[in-house]
Order: structure tokens, then sequence, then C-alpha cells
């Protein structure tokens, strides 16, 4: 079903500033208090070639993928984002197919990071505005 009032691309938005807020609230988690990681640079260049960091690369590949698509008018339709949604509950341990590496990193988060906890929030009022793959 088509969307002509462009509700479906604002939604889509509305995703991806959601998954980037999830994103760089983990990426603060895992990076802590170690002083070697306070400068902006320093933690970017960490976040790309640390492997301490590589457990949110699978999150980081759908936030471009789905700014991608986005940028390209890919994204036209509420089904366009079923895939997306399905993504995003595994991530968060709602569906089948885990990625357990990602799910043992994002509960410590959640438990050490109070930032966390809230993005996760932002994230889950995002995913219940998306159609479920039942409807």
């Amino acid at each position: 079903m088509e969307d002509p009032n462009g509700i479906v691309p604002a939604l889509a938005g509305e995703l991806s500033l959601a998954l980037k807020t999830f994103h760089r609230a983990l990426i603060l988690a895992e990076a802590g208090d170690d002083p070697t990681l306070q400068n902006p640079y320093t933690l970017l260049f960490a976040v790309i070639g640390d492997p301490r960091f590589a457990w949110t690369s699978g999150l980081s590949q759908l936030i471009v993928r789905l700014d991608e698509m986005l940028a390209d008018g890919e994204i036209s339709s509420r089904e366009d984002l079923l895939p997306f949604r399905g993504e995003v509950a595994r991530l968060l341990g709602e569906e089948e197919g885990e990625d357990s590496e990602f799910r043992l990193r994002y509960l410590i988060a959640l438990q050490n990071a109070p930032d966390v906890a809230l993005a996760t929030g932002g994230l889950r009022r995002v995913l219940a505005k998306l159609p479920d793959k039942a409807a």
C-alpha cells in the first residue's frame, strides 16, 4: 500500500533517529570511563577498529542501510519498514534469531548506563508505530 501523505518516510526518519540514539548510548556505555576514549576522534577510531566495539557493527550496518534507502526514496510503504522492524526486534531479543553477543553486551549496557535504558524506550516507542508482520 502506497503512502500518499509521505508519512512512511517520516516514520523511517524517526526510526533512523531512534536507532542512532540507541547506537550512541551503547557506544558510550561500552567506552565507559576509559580515559583513552574521552576524545571524540579517538572514540570514533575505536568504534571503527577496536574489537571491543565490533558487537555494534550489525546495528551500524542497519542504520546505514535504512538511511541509504531513505535517501534514495526506496521507502514508500509501511511494508518497506517490515525488515527493519524485524531486525531491531531481534537485536532487542524480542524475536527469534537474536545475536547472542549483541544481546549479552546490550543487557550489560542496559544495567550500567541509564542512557541505554532511555534510548531503548525511545526505540521501542518507534517500533510500536511500525507495522507488525502479522498486520
